[in-house]
């Protein structure tokens, strides 16, 4: 059976605050990678946490670009229905209590009902918008509140036609923002009326539906977007683009199993990145450049952090949606043809956060899968300059660019010198790979010879991956435990392990297969201690790791997502098995609490997801994936290169059974299977086993 859309509760993961998270995520309602996304206000109070599930109070339907709390919205706008006259100017006054039990939230299709007006409020996406529709119960005149923290102007164009003008700049480039958004009634407008720094729109009507377009171009642009189709049509509209990527996956026989969080993984999965190009009046794709503030042909995406995509969700665009792919690698090769960088986190320009230059994983890997032979050349010429040109703001390409290539590793000069030192080794493996493939042997070669450079921080007293000055020598207070300084959320234990492109060469550094194994096994089997030195405080990373029973798995935070699978390459292979069903029954769970930490850009999601077909990327760029173990009895998965389905099927799948006895591609037994091989698959059936 296909996902049932309005099955899929999208406040799953919402139960979550600034010191602990459930996944930090929002109840979006909105189509596959639109460029809005509409979420109800519930408090203005939390900052970034703008919505709590157990919160029944209503402020308004805020249309929001914010991809995450910690990097925090953008040209937001919230709309407020009410009726009657206000005691006061503040949204405090302007709140009202919504009916928790009558309240739906699904990916197509918003629904309230505010108590304290009576009124019913429902909302319906498009790509550049949404339709709206309002209803006082009662027969009383309607009014709609507009509420933005940028500078906002209105204009009312028209008896119909209200234009909004929010101006603000781009939090770390501090580039002009600028956003239009327009609001077509379908009866006249009654007035305008300014509120402090708010515009109340007085209706004459009870009942009406408001068309509700927007544009990072112009107010034309706007007026364009608006649109085409009455509520119900764009309603069915919406839930057409949810379902055509949604049924790609079709879950046959469930077995044991619940699929709900799976299906709202799926939901997860196809919100990032967001679009930011629009279609013109001739039919032309086009995009704001907000480095030159000029408006450019071409497409271009945002609200994606590549530290925490290119691991699990890019990898699994390449199996499920290789056309998309495909429109996001143009994307990124426009930005970077915009700034002279390729993005390392866009949210909608460049926010010059977390370690390396990790888009490199997402081109290799799409360089090893074939997604866009025709565009190779030019995304390995942007890795190239993106490594090597020096940005004096030290926000885009490289961090110690010139130290690295002087030590072959960051020193304690820099932030988080050890997760980058690893992180650009693992980028010299991309930019040898694509170059190889394109037949630039030699400029393969100097980065291959570049990409061992983990192996210059391992530290065999130890044995693990540590901190060194300029001069080589060793941080000299190091423990194990201690968090951040010199790793990124996580502590040496996790970090140690990050070397995704060379297992091997790990393993031998670490001291040969027997010590490799009991590392991963002393990791599971420690104590989830932590030391807060890097930070000074505890951050929720540490308290989530803290408080699941996973020993130092931490599986809350991308650093640990391969670790399950590094056991495929140990002397307890079976532990896989093992330790993915567990996290499945464990860590995650279908309701407002769902995740084991943040659910960054569906990256956690995708996690989830692999982890339910049995398969997993362990290093994006490689063409083939570890083995783990299947959550359903059958599970078909549509491979649009091919045109066909596969079938992945689970014999014996019981409760108790968290092992892999077998497991066999069209009947013959595999370890591991290359992507093209998966491709032209049949069917991957795992025979599971009560004892390995």
């Amino acid at each position: 059976m296909k996902t049932i859309l309005e099955s899929i509760d999208t406040r799953f993961g919402t139960a979550s605050k600034h010191a602990f998270s459930r996944g930090n995520t929002l109840p979006y309602t909105g189509v596959p990678f639109g460029m809005n996304y509409f979420v109800p206000q519930t408090s203005d109070q939390e900052g970034a946490w703008f919505f709590d599930p157990h919160l029944p109070i209503f402020q308004g339907i805020r249309l929001t670009h914010q991809p995450s709390p910690w990097i925090g919205d953008y040209s937001w706008l919230l709309l407020t229905p009410v009726t009657g006259d206000l005691g006061g100017e503040s949204l405090f006054h302007r709140q009202s209590s919504y009916d928790l039990e009558r309240a739906v939230f699904q990916p197509h299709y918003l629904k309230l009902f505010s108590l304290r007006y009576q009124i019913e409020t429902q909302l319906t996406p498009t790509c550049y918008g949404a339709l709206l529709s309002l209803e006082q119960k009662q027969g009383q005149p309607l009014a709609l509140y507009l509420h933005a923290a940028d500078e906002m102007i209105v204009t009312q164009l028209n008896a119909h036609t209200v234009s909004i003008r929010l101006e603000g700049q781009t939090p770390t480039t501090k580039h002009s923002l600028v956003f239009h958004t327009v609001l077509r009634f379908e009866k006249a407008i009654a007035g305008l009326k300014k509120e402090g720094q708010d515009v109340r729109i007085n209706l004459t009507d009870s009942k009406i539906q408001i068309q509700v377009a927007s544009s990072f171009i112009s107010e034309n642009q706007a007026l364009h977007n608006l649109p085409q189709k009455d509520f119900d049509a764009c309603k069915e509209e919406a839930k057409a683009s949810w379902e055509d990527l949604l049924g790609r996956f079709e879950i046959v026989e469930t077995g044991p199993s619940d699929r709900s969080f799976f299906d709202h993984c799926l939901y997860r999965l196809f919100l990032f990145p967001q679009t930011f190009y629009e279609i013109d009046s001739t039919g032309q794709e086009i995009h704001m450049d907000l480095a030159s503030g000029k408006v450019k042909p071409g497409v271009s995406f945002s609200n994606n952090g590549f530290w925490d995509t290119f691991r699990t969700t890019f990898p699994l665009f390449a199996l499920i949606i290789p056309d998309h792919y495909r429109r996001f690698l143009e994307g990124f090769l426009n930005s970077y043809r915009d700034t002279g960088f390729l993005p390392k986190w866009l949210a909608p320009d460049e926010r010059g956060m977390m370690p390396g230059t990790l888009i490199d994983g997402v081109i290799a890997d799409s360089a090893c899968k074939n997604m866009a032979p025709d565009l190779e050349k030019d995304l390995l010429a942007a890795m190239l300059e993106t490594a090597s040109k020096f940005d004096p703001q030290g926000i885009y390409g490289r961090h110690g660019r010139d130290q690295y290539q002087e030590l072959g590793y960051l020193s304690t000069d820099y932030h988080e010198s050890v997760s980058h030192t690893l992180d650009y080794a693992y980028s010299d493996f991309c930019m040898a790979s694509c170059a190889k493939k394109l037949g630039q042997l030699e400029l393969a070669k100097t980065y291959e010879k570049q990409a061992p450079n983990y192996r210059n921080l391992f530290d065999p007293e130890t044995g693990y991956m540590r901190a060194k000055d300029r001069g080589g020598n060793f941080r000299p207070d190091f423990s194990p435990y201690s968090w951040g300084r010199d790793y990124a959320e996580c502590s040496a234990i996790q970090a140690s392990l990050g070397v995704l492109h060379d297992i091997e060469g790990l393993i031998q550094l670490m001291g040969g297969k027997r010590a490799f194994s009991h590392y991963l096994h002393q990791l599971c089997q420690d104590v989830p201690h932590f030391e807060t030195t890097g930070y000074g405080y505890e951050i929720h990373e540490m308290s989530e790791m803290a408080t699941a029973p996973f020993g130092q798995l931490a599986i809350s935070n991308q650093p640990s997502f391969h670790i399950p699978y590094l056991f495929r390459y140990s002397d307890y292979p079976d532990y896989t098995a093992l330790l993915i069903k567990t996290l499945r029954q464990k860590a995650f769970h279908p309701s407002w609490k769902a995740y084991p930490g943040d659910e960054d850009n569906g990256s956690l999601s995708a996690w989830y997801i692999w982890s339910c077909l049995g398969l997993y990327p362990t290093c994006p760029g490689k063409a083939h994936y570890d083995l783990g173990i299947p959550h359903f009895d059958h599970l078909r998965i549509y491979l649009a290169d091919r045109d066909k389905w596969l079938d992945i099927t689970a014999q014996h799948n019981y409760d108790h059974f968290y092992f892999v006895k077998d497991c066999q591609v069209d009947g013959q037994s595999i370890q591991q299977i290359q992507h093209e091989d998966l491709l032209d698959a049949g069917q991957v059936n795992f025979n599971l086993s009560w004892l390995p």
